[in-house]
């Protein structure tokens, strides 16, 4: 890194600097790493871990005289606004909004967000041009976040709308190296507040099923958060604010930020495209690379001394991210933008209790929207006439990205796509075919949209069936899997459950465009000469393909099939081709299964495969006691009752990879707590079912809860389903 002698000067109100402002940053890190600056009086850290540690000293590095540097810390927050706030207010007030913003809660999104973001990409995919900052980057958080706090859409209330749009940028109207207010962003603050003020009335006097009712309904220590008559001098006003002025611009910057580095790193590009997968690492480096929030203002409450240089009290600190998210003693070849640097700490959302409240909003958003643009894009290029947001001098956005590519048709390409943060392959499919196949039951044939195969998958897998409007949930393959060109469901009517089999049974028709993730396989076939196939009712879907490769590789086997009724058992008419190798054996005809009977004795060479209701599944366990460790394989379409913990008192969780550690205690799981903490976690069925959250533990004795690992993967103790499962020991490390 070659750094410039002379002293240079931190201006992040110039435009010169807000072009390039890393040049400076470098200079800063190594020359001046307390800045000084003499025209506005405040001291400016710029190396990881000083700022690290300002970030995570809340007691030293106060928050009340505002996050920014210009007048908007005194003329556009006010009281409420969150990251103005010192404790103990502060985590009061962030609790009133917090539950909004966990990543299981925001996860539930994502069919929403998807929606916005194909309507948005439907308009210009087929054009070859677009000016990707004005026409997906920032309407889409606009969409999206409008949406989560309950604010009109554009199709609901277009004037009211059109109106919010303009304020939403007018009030970030700034004039170079001043830091006052201009008169328009004055006129549009005034605008917005009032507005917030009689919409929050509204709510209070209107109550609606959205966040803005819920801030007027809270209370904080059983008083209540907001007044009868809400002014603008109103805390709940405050934190309205906050998540106005914090829900767009970041999200808006860091999408067309990656889609800009992506371009300008071919290579990096190469290998999203080669392998989308990768999409949630580019996101993140993109974070880490050009920091949309560039910097937050703190004020000491003592004195500090850092590398010679001693700021006083009540000294006004400027904690430089973009700089620190740069600095070579923390980041190897710090200045590259690298899509396999693999998952790291930086400080691209903050850290400490003033970490970014909408993470997992801007991530999902942005991951969304390159997991849909990508495909379209492909190797386009960024052309000349690209703009920068002009705004506060905190943040480093786009305002005009144009950019140029050829469409797919053109290129005789589809594009795949991946599930968010997963890497598991993400597919939309027509149905093909709904069949009825028992009483009850009904089979989807799915096939691509795309016209390619669908990902490859061994006997015992499933996939999440993704629907909008009602919750994903998991479902087994039960075709054949050496034909890729469909995947077939068998799904069971179930009118108390979720909702989902009772969308699938009277909503969905042929033609019908859904989308599946996976295949996932926590029910592999192990090799074995002899198998004993045990099924219940749907149980019988993921057992046909065991079936069709068990007959495959020569080896003894036989099913037997369990149901209420014989009209209420699927596939019947398939499993006629395996004469006496199955014994259908309908309850109303046979009564219960003679377990015993069918398993006959133990045997070394025998593996058990069971798959159906929990009791039959019970029963099974029971039966299989005697038999050698490992012969039994089930899989549970319902959780087992949750067993009492090991431990009922709370214990600690390292997230090695995120550098933090949480406090799991006894009424919260793993997987609340570290979704707290703002990390990034993936979840599904949230009942230890369906294996999506399973997490590699370091150190520690996991307390397996769930319904999926088998008793030697228990043993192995070195993964858990964090949803449901907790900790033995006082401490677990988790890879995460």
């Amino acid at each position: 890194m070659t750094t410039t002698a002379h002293r240079l000067e931190y201006d992040p109100f110039s435009d010169e600097f807000k072009a390039d402002p890393f040049p400076v940053y470098a200079w800063m890190r190594e020359e001046a790493p307390v800045y000084h600056s003499d025209t506005w009086g405040w001291w400016a850290l710029s190396r990881f871990a000083d700022v690290r540690a300002a970030a995570t000293d809340p007691e030293t590095f106060l928050s009340f005289e505002g996050i920014d540097i210009d007048d908007t810390a005194k003329d556009q927050s006010g009281p409420g606004f969150l990251p103005d706030l010192d404790n103990p207010r502060h985590d009061q007030v962030r609790q009133v909004i917090q539950p909004f913003f966990l990543p299981r809660r925001i996860a539930d999104r994502e069919d929403a967000i998807r929606a916005v973001i194909r309507e948005h990409l439907s308009a210009w995919r087929e054009r070859g041009h677009v000016d990707l900052a004005q026409e997906f980057a920032w309407p889409i958080p606009n969409d999206v976040f409008f949406a989560v706090l309950g604010l009109p859409g554009r199709h609901e209330d277009p004037e009211t709308r059109a109106q919010l749009d303009t304020w939403v940028h007018q009030l970030k109207d700034r004039r170079p190296g001043d830091q006052r207010l201009t008169p328009l962003a004055t006129a549009a603050t005034e605008g917005i507040r009032d507005y917030f003020v009689d919409l929050l009335n509204d709510r209070r006097a209107n109550p609606r099923d959205d966040v803005l009712t819920h801030l007027v309904q809270a209370d904080v220590g059983g008083e209540p958060f907001s007044e009868e008559h809400i002014t603008p001098a109103s805390e709940v006003l405050g934190l309205m604010m906050v998540l106005f002025l914090g829900g767009v611009e970041s999200t808006a910057g860091l999408i067309a930020t990656t889609v800009k580095l992506l371009a300008e790193n071919p290579d990096q590009r190469e290998l999203v495209l080669a392998d989308p997968s990768l999409i949630p690492a580019a996101v993140d480096e993109a974070v880490r690379w050009n920091t949309p929030l560039q910097l937050v203002g703190r004020t000491t409450s003592r004195e500090v001394t850092l590398h010679g240089t001693t700021i006083p009290a009540g000294g006004r600190v400027v904690l430089v991210y973009g700089a620190a998210n740069r600095d070579e003693r923390e980041f190897e070849d710090a200045d590259r933008y690298l899509v396999t640097r693999g998952r790291i700490r930086h400080l691209g959302f903050g850290e400490g209790m003033h970490g970014c409240l909408g993470r997992p909003l801007a991530l999902l958003e942005t991951q969304i929207a390159l997991e849909e643009a990508l495909p379209v894009l492909g190797r386009y290029t960024v052309d000349d006439g690209a703009e920068r947001y002009r705004s506060t001098p905190n943040m480093h956005v786009w305002w005009h990205l144009p950019v140029s590519f050829t469409p797919p048709r053109e290129r005789g390409d589809s594009g795949a796509a991946v599930s968010r943060l997963t890497g598991e392959a993400m597919t939309e499919a027509v149905i093909e075919a709904k069949e009825t196949v028992s009483d009850g039951v009904v089979a989807l044939t799915l096939r691509p949209t795309s016209g390619l195969p669908f990902p490859s998958w061994r006997p015992g897998a499933h996939v999440d069936l993704a629907l909008p409007g009602v919750r994903t949930r998991q479902y087994s393959l039960s075709g054949d899997p050496a034909d890729l060109s469909t995947y077939r469901l068998g799904v069971l009517r179930e009118p108390a459950s979720r909702g989902t089999s009772e969308h699938v049974h009277a909503g969905l028709r042929a033609g019908d465009v859904v989308r599946v993730v996976g295949p996932r396989n926590h029910f592999r076939l192990v090799d074995a000469p002899r198998y004993a196939f045990v099924a219940g009712g749907i149980g019988i879907t993921p057992i046909l393909p065991m079936l069709r490769e068990a007959q495959a590789r020569g080896a003894d086997w036989h099913l037997t099939y369990g149901g209420r009724t014989r009209a209420s058992m699927a596939f019947l008419d398939e499993l006629e081709q395996y004469g006496e190798r199955v014994t259908v054996a309908p309850q109303d005809e046979v009564g219960l299964l003679d377990l015993p009977g069918v398993l006959g004795e133990p045997r070394d060479d025998t593996s058990v495969y069971c798959c159906g209701p929990g009791p039959l599944l019970d029963a099974v366990e029971a039966a299989t006691a005697a038999w050698p460790r490992g012969s039994l394989h089930v899989e549970r379409f319902a959780a087992k009752p949750l067993t009492e913990p090991v431990r009922r008192d709370a214990f600690e969780v390292e997230l090695r990879a995120s550098g933090r550690t949480v406090t799991v205690g006894p009424e919260v799981s793993v997987l609340d707590a570290v979704a707290a903490a703002g990390v990034p976690t993936v979840s599904s069925c949230n009942e230890g079912t369906c294996g999506t959250c399973e997490t590699t533990v370091l150190e520690g004795r996991p307390d397996h809860r769930d319904s999926v690992l088998e008793e030697t993967e228990r043993e192995a103790g070195d993964c858990m389903m964090i949803c449901v499962s907790r900790s033995c020991t006082a401490r677990l490390v988790l890879d995460l």
